[in-house]
């Protein structure tokens, strides 16, 4: 006869305690608080939107910087089609289309706002409302085309973000119980030809435009070169020795 085993109580009472005492948790939620300083971004960063505009698709680029760097602008660049999407950035036919320059301290809006233009841009890529029937009528490259060009969408997306549009935008400063039409952040916006603001209906009282964008101004004054008299005239000039 086999003897029973006996069932040994010490590991009963370690199992007990480990039922019993629990560690705290270390989950934090799924939703973390925004932690700027951590983000390694420099001062004044979004605190101006470059809007870039490809001279012959009207394709549109959003930067931070008045430079684009080929591999982030790319990823901005959606496939509609064969030959639809450039391999290379030719930064010979990006031009800057327009600046949005917000006040000094803040960049939290402008990263909001620039956030915001970059998901009503996708938007139109991909919901094209009325458009619809036209663009289903098209071939492949002319629907390709079609979808490129989003000079005038950009546009009016700059008016409706400005003037609040999107839900989580930052640009609308609210506090309980204001108005939010009447707490929107001032910003202003610089523009390489004047006309290319009337693609928007409406822009709200926010919003200051001025012609001319500063920086271009700026390197033009100072690669300005004196000609001499005689070159004007067409007359020819001769050289002076070393």
């Amino acid at each position: 006869m086999n003897p029973v085993p006996a069932f040994p109580v010490s590991r009963l009472s370690m199992g007990l305690a480990r039922i019993a005492i629990r560690p705290a948790s270390t989950y934090r939620g799924r939703y973390k608080q925004p932690q700027p300083e951590k983000t390694g971004f420099e001062p004044g960063h979004g605190e101006q939107i470059w809007i870039f505009n490809h001279i012959m698709s009207n394709q549109i680029i959003y930067s931070h910087t008045p430079v684009l760097y080929s591999n982030r602008a790319l990823r901005q660049l959606p496939f509609n089609g064969k030959k639809t999407k450039h391999p290379k950035l030719r930064k010979d036919y990006w031009k800057p289309m327009a600046l949005i320059q917000f006040a000094e301290g803040a960049g939290v809006v402008g990263q909001s706002v620039f956030q915001k233009l970059r998901e009503f841009r996708r938007l139109h890529e991909l919901s094209w409302g009325h458009q619809a029937d036209d663009f289903l009528h098209m071939d492949r490259q002319r629907r390709g085309e079609a979808l490129n060009d989003q000079k005038a969408n950009a546009v009016a997306d700059v008016a409706a973000v400005l003037g609040g549009a999107g839900r989580g935008n930052k640009i609308a400063a609210v506090e309980d119980g204001q108005d939010s039409a009447k707490n929107l952040v001032e910003a202003t916006v610089y523009w390489a030809d004047a006309r290319d603001r009337e693609f928007a209906t409406a822009w709200s009282s926010n919003i200051t435009h001025e012609l001319g964008i500063p920086e271009l101004v700026a390197v033009e004054e100072e690669v300005d070169v004196e000609i001499p008299e005689e070159a004007a005239q067409g007359k020819p000039v001769e050289a002076t020795p070393a």
